[in-house]
C-alpha cells in the first residue's frame, strides 16, 4: 500500500490540480475543511446513535462504550438511526461549504454542483467482513461519468480505523463488469490483469482532510481493525448541463420525501437548491447495476454465513446469548 500524494500544495492552482487528477483518478486534500464544523455534525449524528443504544452516553461521547451487535445497511435497526440522520440539516449543507466547492469548482469548472443525494456511513467495529469491496461509483449514480466524489472522515481517521484506498490511475480502464460482495451496495467490480499492475494508495486521514475521486475510479475502504466505530460522510459533484439520474436528486435509499426531511430546515437556499440548476436527466440503466443469477445464489449463502458468525462472535464477546450488552466499543 502506497502512501496518498498530498495535493494541498496544488491550491489555487486549477491547472495543476486537474493535471494530477487526470493522471491519478484522485485528489487527496490535506486540512482543508474546518475541524470544528465536522466536529459539531459528528456530535448530532453521534447524539442519534446514542438515542438508539449503538452508543453509550457519557461525559465524553465521542469516546462512549458501546456493546451492539455490529448494524449494517438494509436493516431496521440500521435505518432508525439513517433516517434521522438524513434530517440534519448540517449533514446536507455540509456539501455546500465553500472549502469543498472550491476543488470541486477548480476541477469540474464553476458550474460545478452537488447532489442532494448526500451519504453517512456508520462503520462498526468487529465486522471486516462487511468492509466496502473494490468499486467504482458510476453504476451507483449513472448520468455523467464526470462525477467526483467527496470523502470526508468526521474524525481522525487511521488507517487500522478503516479510511478509504484507491487503486490510483483506475479511471483511465473503463468501467467495469460487477459481482457479488457484503458491504455497502452488495456489488464489487470485477477486476483484471490491468488492475494488478496499478498501486493501491492510503493513508491516515485527519478530520477536515478530503478524498476527491472520478466515478470510474476503483476504491475500497481498509478494515476497520479497532474497537471503534468509523464515521464519515461522501457527497457527489458534476457540472451544470449534464445528465444526472432521478435517484441522485433523492435522498439516500428513497425511504422520505424531502417536505419531511425538510421540516425543521432554518436556511431555505438549501431547500430544492437543484431546481435553480440545469441538467438533463437521464434514464436508470438497470443493466449497469445487476448481478448474475449465480451471484444471487451466493448472495444468499454469504449472508446467512455472515449472520452466523455475527451472532456467535456477539455471544462470545458479550456473555449474554440474549442481549449481548457488556462488549467495551468506542467511537472514533
Amino acid at each position: 500500500m502506497q502512501a496518498f500524494t498530498d495535493s494541498s500544495d496544488a491550491l489555487g492552482d486549477d491547472l495543476a490540480l486537474r493535471t494530477r487528477f487526470e493522471r491519478e483518478g484522485y485528489l487527496y486534500l490535506r486540512g482543508i475543511v474546518d475541524r470544528e464544523k465536522l466536529a459539531d455534525l459528528r456530535r448530532e449524528i453521534v447524539a442519534i446513535c446514542v438515542q438508539h443504544g449503538w452508543i453509550d452516553d457519557g461525559p465524553d461521547p465521542l469516546r462512549a462504550h458501546t456493546c451492539h451487535r455490529p448494524v449494517v445497511e438494509g436493516e431496521a435497526d440500521y435505518f432508525g438511526v439513517y433516517d434521522q440522520i438524513q434530517h440534519l440539516e448540517s449533514f446536507h449543507a455540509l456539501a455546500h461549504d465553500p472549502a469543498i466547492l472550491a476543488p470541486m469548482r477548480a476541477l469540474l469548472g464553476p458550474s460545478a454542483f452537488p447532489h442532494p443525494l448526500s451519504i453517512c456511513r456508520l462503520v462498526f467495529p468487529a465486522n471486516t467482513e462487511w468492509t466496502t469491496p473494490p468499486h467504482q461509483d458510476f453504476p451507483n449514480n449513472q448520468g455523467t461519468t464526470e462525477l467526483y466524489a467527496s470523502w470526508l472522515p468526521l474524525g481522525d481517521c487511521p488507517q487500522a480505523l478503516g479510511p478509504l484506498a484507491i487503486l490510483r490511475g483506475s479511471h483511465k480502464l473503463g468501467l467495469l463488469p460487477l459481482k457479488f460482495s457484503l458491504g455497502a451496495g452488495h456489488r464489487q467490480c470485477a477486476m483484471d490483469a490491468r488492475h494488478a499492475r496499478l498501486p493501491w494508495v492510503s493513508g491516515d486521514m485527519a478530520a477536515g482532510d478530503m478524498l476527491i475521486f472520478h466515478s470510474l475510479t476503483v476504491h475500497r475502504a481498509l478494515p476497520n481493525l479497532t474497537d471503534c466505530m468509523r464515521l464519515s460522510v461522501d457527497y457527489r459533484f458534476q457540472r451544470e448541463g449534464e445528465p444526472l439520474t432521478a435517484q441522485s436528486l433523492q435522498p439516500h435509499f428513497q425511504r422520505q420525501a424531502w417536505e419531511a426531511i425538510y421540516r425543521d430546515w432554518r436556511d431555505p437556499s438549501l431547500k430544492y437548491y437543484w431546481r435553480r440548476k440545469t441538467y438533463a436527466l437521464a434514464s436508470w440503466d438497470a443493466s449497469l447495476h445487476a448481478l448474475a443469477p449465480e451471484d444471487w445464489d451466493d448472495a444468499v449463502r454469504q449472508r446467512m454465513a455472515y449472520d452466523r458468525r455475527i451472532a456467535a462472535r456477539s455471544n462470545r464477546a458479550c456473555g449474554d446469548t440474549e442481549t449481548g450488552n457488556n462488549t467495551d466499543r468506542r467511537v472514533e
